[in-house]
């Protein structure tokens, strides 16, 4: 089998760190790397830490086992490799009439990631995440053997790699059950608020009458437009409800319209200043109103900007994200942004979701309210996390694995109370030599050695 060199990091490009890597191309060479080497499962690296990284071993990526199995036109279930990305679904489904059910904000995640990550979208108040949705998969584990997962089968491993962050085995393939969809279209209802009292006030009110619901905020406006934004609303539209031209757009293969940042950014160019210019004219140009909008620049309008992270120069960038209780909820971000405001910070882009119920073990979602902002790396970044940390911890809140760069050992097991304890049974009982590892898995706790 071949290895490579590489300097690998998320998407954040914080941190990095030389990795042996390899591109298994099936289940006989991924069983032939497990007997001698302790191995972290990586798709695309659109995890933004040091989730898919493992500079003590080996880094399997999954991109040459992306192949469609099997589709129950009828039932819209899909079986497929692991490999096998959103945009590979969106591509092949969206015009015979089917949607992934649940998606994150880019499609360049493979089904893999998508499970060992639970992710969760603009929906997640009304569905849960991925993992209400996937029926079963097949999990090669520390042993050599291949699992079959489901609720009724080893739903010990089920739960725990769902969320599990690719620590349990490598998933070889999945069967998800798609949404039965009219047309490619959403139609969007834009709402601009004042202020963050307002702004919770109307996500109260409004969210659960749409399927799809998220605010965008400025965290750096001050005074009486403290925590304004823009509520974004939407359900998928039928094709009867559109205008003709759309009607006619929605039997036609979408053509992406791409640009790029070619290169990283040199010097850092995002501070208060140009934070502040580009969040207040976010919010100026934005309108009241509604329209319809195709589901790529709806659900991922960043991945119009390819390399978009470059701009964040060789730094890069700490995603991050927090998920606190309903009951004072706005109280805990209130807090949680006049934080990062007092360190002089603030985000390119800041977004606030509400939350549904959520089963899973180590699954990011609960009850609540989600907050989601990205810093540049630079003096005093860490330092400001650590202390949203101690905030997210004081109301009984979380943040999300995926996204995580900097959490240690014993904030994450505080946050997680009662959770790693179950989950790692789980993972003693299928890997009891710790086989499946990764940077973040060491870092947190949840991998002895």
């Amino acid at each position: 089998m071949k290895f490579e060199e590489l300097e690998l990091s998320g998407f954040g490009k914080y941190p990095k760190a030389k990795c042996k890597v390899t591109r298994p191309p099936g289940i006989f060479d991924l069983r032939e790397l497990i007997k001698n080497n302790s191995i972290t499962p990586r798709g695309l690296g659109r995890s933004y830490g040091d989730a898919a990284i493992n500079e003590k071993g080996v880094v399997a990526e999954s991109t040459l086992m992306n192949r469609f199995i099997s589709f129950d036109e009828n039932k819209g279930i899909l079986k497929c490799e692991a490999g096998v990305t959103y945009k590979d679904i969106l591509e092949t489904f969206v015009l015979r009439g089917w949607f992934p059910p649940v998606t994150p904000g880019t499609k360049y995640v493979t089904m893999g990631g998508a499970i060992g990550s639970d992710v969760h979208g603009k929906n997640h108040h009304k569905v849960g995440s991925i993992s209400s949705f996937i029926k079963s998969f097949n999990i090669l584990t520390a042993t050599g053997e291949i699992i079959e997962c489901s609720r009724k089968k080893n739903s010990d491993l089920f739960w725990a790699t769902v969320g599990g962050m690719g620590l349990t085995g490598f998933i070889l393939d999945c069967e998800i059950q798609l949404k039965k969809i009219s047309s490619p279209y959403i139609y969007n209802k834009a709402i601009k608020l004042k202020n963050l009292d307002i702004l919770f006030n109307k996500i109260e009110e409004l969210s659960d009458q749409y399927n799809y619901s998220v605010a965008w905020i400025d965290i750096v406006a001050a005074g009486s437009s403290y925590g304004r934004g823009v509520l974004l609303l939407g359900n998928n539209a039928e094709l009867d409800e559109l205008p003709e031209k759309l009607k006619k757009r929605s039997k036609a293969k979408y053509i992406e319209k791409k640009i790029t940042v070619p290169f990283e950014i040199p010097f850092n160019t995002l501070n208060k200043f140009t934070i502040s210019l580009f969040n207040a004219g976010f919010y100026t140009t934005a309108r009241n109103g509604e329209d319809f909008q195709h589901y790529d620049k709806y659900f991922y309008p960043l991945d119009f900007i390819l390399d978009w992270n470059h701009i964040y120069s060789k730094s890069g960038l700490i995603q991050y994200q927090l998920n606190v209780p309903l009951v004072k909820g706005k109280e805990a971000i209130d807090k949680v942004l006049k934080k990062v405001v007092s360190y002089g910070g603030g985000s390119f882009l800041a977004v606030i979701k509400k939350m549904g119920d959520q089963e899973g073990i180590l699954s990011f979602p609960f009850k609540g309210y989600t907050l989601s902002m990205d810093f540049p790396v630079k003096k005093g970044t860490i330092e400001m996390c650590c202390e949203l940390d101690k905030i997210v911890l004081e109301y009984g809140g979380r943040t999300y694995l995926t996204k995580d760069s900097i959490l240690d050992e014993k904030t994450f097991k505080q946050m997680y109370n009662g959770i790693w304890e179950k989950w790692m049974e789980i993972k003693m009982k299928y890997d009891p030599k710790n086989k499946f590892t990764s940077n973040l898995g060491r870092r947190i706790g949840l991998c002895l050695f």
